[in-house]
């Protein structure tokens, strides 16, 4: 699809965003940026354009654990050293210490055994199968009102998942005001129109987005002129819910690419049905997208204020 392919334009969407980083730093008068880093694409590429903007010194990265499996330490490893970011512009913080002030048990009476079907400890790596209908349906987008038990405790579950995250950006602004620096976020244009975040979690809340006009499709594109490492460019995270590594695939059952082809023609204003036959995607997944998409307007909303 042409609006996506962004190849003949790339070298100046990415001066845009340099350019864009750089006059908002100057504009407020920080001394620099902070960078809430994962080593995974999105954020790989948001530090790159910062380093571009800011040069070392006004660029840090705060990492969001100190605990990582193998494969995250080997990405996150390869990701600092394509950036070249010396440790001393690295802030690592783990918000683990803070989490256990708010136990699951106090947090969601009894015991995650009790639900049908999970039996995991708050990794709940089960959620992937066992609840996933009830997790797109009823819980994490709201969509819906969670009916049954199991819902409900599905739905409590997931959202001291999205607690954990709302602490990661409340740690993260106080670490970026304590040093007088603007916090960027790593969200990009198809989580915000699916709506596929956290609500005033860190991946919502920031005070640049500047990946926030590209689709992820385009994003592969940039990463690619960018020159990422390969592994980094291939790999993807999901925060939503644990274990889970595209969020699309799971959610849409479509490679992103798909999602954003349908997305584009959802801004276009065409019907599911015309959508379909520009596509050649199925309408039920056209349908459910569609569904995401208008319900996202809430997941992307300040507080609605009344007119008076």
């Amino acid at each position: 699809m042409e609006e996506l392919d962004i190849s003949k334009d790339i070298m100046e969407i990415k001066e845009r965003i340099v350019h864009f980083i750089e006059t908002s730093k100057e504009e407020r008068g920080v001394e620099g940026v902070l960078v809430l880093f994962s080593g995974y694409m999105d954020s790989t590429v948001v530090s790159k354009l910062s380093l571009d903007a800011l040069d070392n010194k006004g660029v840090k990265l705060l990492l969001r654990t100190n605990k990582y499996f193998e494969k995250q330490e080997e990405i996150l490893e390869t990701s600092i050293e394509f950036l070249g970011i010396t440790e001393e512009n690295i802030v690592r913080c783990d918000i683990e210490p803070l989490l256990k002030n708010f136990e699951s048990k106090d947090l969601i009476p009894g015991s995650v055994r009790d639900i049908p079907s999970v039996y995991q400890s708050l990794s709940y790596s089960l959620l992937k199968s066992t609840a996933k209908k009830e997790i797109e349906e009823k819980t994490y987008s709201m969509v819906g009102k969670a009916d049954s038990d199991r819902e409900k405790w599905i739905q409590k579950i997931v959202s001291l998942n999205k607690f954990r995250s709302r602490l990661q950006m409340a740690v993260a602004y106080l670490t970026a005001e304590q040093e007088n620096r603007f916090l960027v976020g790593t969200i990009n244009k198809t989580e915000l129109s699916t709506g596929l975040f956290t609500k005033w979690g860190h991946s919502h809340c920031a005070d640049l987005m500047p990946l926030g006009g590209l689709y992820r499709s385009q994003i592969f594109q940039l990463a690619e002129y960018l020159e990422l490492p390969e592994p980094i460019r291939n790999l993807s995270k999901a925060d939503l819910i644990p274990g889970v590594q595209n969020k699309y695939i799971y959610f849409f059952d479509l490679p992103v690419g798909d999602v954003d082809r349908i997305l584009v023609c959802l801004e276009q204003g065409l019907s599911s049905t015309d959508i379909s036959s520009t596509t050649g995607l199925p309408i039920d997944k056209i349908e459910k997208i569609c569904m995401y998409y208008n319900s996202a307007a809430y997941t992307r909303q300040v507080p609605l204020i009344p007119k008076v």
